[in-house]
């Protein structure tokens, strides 16, 4: 018994290995550490790197970055043995604070000022008692400046069908689009320079801008140049038009100088080139011999200008439009717009097709009904000039009656006005005498133009849904157009 006494107590003295002593005061807080990682694109990585250890056959293999771009998302995170991580705080070497974030990646874009250049990012992480991590976490970026592209936005220049040996005219405002991209980023764009024809002198624009429109352009050839500097002064390709090179495109591009107060908009594509004559021989004798400017729609030379701001600059230029159109899709639906923008600003606007669209906002038509479901209107059909100056009942201006002078071999139509607003006018201008036989197969006195204005201080339309050449029976269309352009128009 005395044995096992002493064999306890003496145990009992005995050190324990398995227990560490425990410190008088309790343990000090430990500092979080930091991680950080970046992505690379993948042409941007080169393997360059294997290191086989001594104690084994295992290769380790590393890709590390070649060069990289501006634009970086940075990754990182933390770790904290006793607490957890609450934020975050980081700089690059080119600033002198730091920045504080709970986040765990951003976006950057280095500010490159040269082809090449090397940035410094460092983070640390910040725990919940305060500590910040004594080592931050740090990686060395190598960037090389990337070049930046340009090209015309699309659809902002007109296009051509096989043969780009053509002409693109214009009158002296012309609108050039384009956009840019660079792999470093758009933020890294800085100027934007274009010029007219090849000379020396460049225009500047900030970097965002992607547009600009040329007012008094002189006539005659030009070429427009446009190119793209970022903020380590790299030039992109150099942009022009029109472009040789480029078989999509016209290859030449032509400013003609407006003439006269009157734009004649030749819209017939399939004309044999007399009803050209019709309107020109009419515009000669009440103008002047080339007194006036005529645009012809086509394929080839000359197209409606694509830019809305074109459109109405080239309505502008004169007082009044006079628009042809008769067979095929009319161009007309494309110049609504700028046409009604035209009108409310004091243009007035004549058009002459049998094309109707109830969405036309440069008139007064709701809506319309075929008046010869056959097909065909005879010769001989008077066509009557409504008198504007009689309010109370329908009068006709006897003296300025037309006459269909041939068939109508299509469909035409007759109008249904449309609901008035306020300050808004519409009148019948133009009707039908009464049917003559079972072909003529309408009651009354069918519209077939009306006059609209849509305020006080604007313009006024007429839409004529007959082909006006083809209505010169009384041979009195020269002073019918005089009437229209000087005394209706005024």
């Amino acid at each position: 018994m005395m044995f096992m006494f002493l064999f306890i107590m003496t145990c009992e003295s005995l050190e324990n290995p398995f227990l560490d002593d425990l410190p008088s005061e309790g343990l000090g807080n430990s500092a979080p550490e930091t991680h950080l990682f970046l992505t690379f694109a993948p042409d941007r990585i080169d393997t360059v790197l294997s290191d086989t250890t001594s104690d084994t056959t295992f290769i380790f293999t590393r890709n590390i970055a070649d060069t990289t771009t501006s634009h970086q998302v940075m990754y990182w995170w933390g770790e904290d043995p006793d607490g957890e991580v609450v934020a975050y705080h980081y700089r690059w070497n080119f600033e002198d604070t730091w920045t504080r974030s709970t986040a765990e990646s951003d976006t950057f874009f280095l500010p490159l000022q040269i082809i090449y250049d090397e940035f410094l990012f460092e983070v640390k992480a910040e725990d919940n008692q305060g500590a910040l991590d004594p080592s931050p976490a740090t990686l060395r970026i190598p960037v090389a400046n990337s070049y930046p592209e340009i090209e015309f936005a699309e659809n902002s220049n007109p296009t051509v069908g096989a043969n780009p040996d053509v002409t693109h005219v214009t009158f002296p405002t012309r609108t050039f689009a384009w956009s840019v991209s660079d792999i470093d980023g758009l933020e890294t764009i800085n100027q934007i320079r274009y010029r007219l024809d090849s000379t020396n002198t460049w225009t500047y624009l900030p970097g965002n801008i992607t547009g600009v429109t040329l007012t008094d352009i002189p006539s005659g050839f030009h070429t427009f140049y446009v190119q793209a500097i970022d903020t380590a002064g790299a030039l992109s390709n150099l942009l022009q038009f029109p472009d040789t090179t480029d078989a999509a495109s016209p290859n030449g591009w032509r400013v003609e100088e407006p003439v006269g107060d009157i734009l004649l908009v030749d819209d017939y594509k399939l004309d044999d080139g007399s009803t050209h004559a019709f309107y020109t021989s009419i515009l000669d004798s009440i103008e002047g011999l080339n007194n006036y400017s005529v645009f012809e729609l086509g394929v080839d030379e000359k197209a409606l200008p694509l830019s809305s701001t074109d459109r109405l600059a080239m309505f502008s230029y004169f007082k009044t439009v006079v628009w042809y159109h008769y067979s095929e899709i009319p161009t007309l639906p494309g110049a609504d717009g700028a046409l009604r923008t035209y009108l409310e600003t004091g243009g007035n606007v004549f058009v002459s097709s049998i094309f109707i669209d109830a969405g036309y906002t440069f008139t007064s038509i709701d809506s319309n009904w075929v008046i010869n479901p056959s097909g065909r209107m005879l010769s001989g059909l008077d066509i009557n000039v409504v008198d504007l100056d009689v309010t109370d009942s329908t009068a006709f201006l006897s003296n300025l009656t037309l006459k269909t002078s041939s068939l109508i071999a299509r469909r035409v139509s007759a109008y249904y006005p449309a609901n008035l607003t306020d300050g808004e006018i519409s009148q019948d201008i133009f009707v039908l005498q009464d049917a003559r036989n079972t072909n003529d197969a309408w009651t009354g006195n069918p519209p077939v133009a009306q006059l609209f204005k849509p305020s006080a201080g604007s313009g006024k339309s007429i839409f004529f849904s007959l082909p006006l050449h083809l209505c010169d029976g009384n041979e009195n269309i020269i002073p019918i157009m005089n009437y229209l352009l000087y005394e209706v128009f005024e």
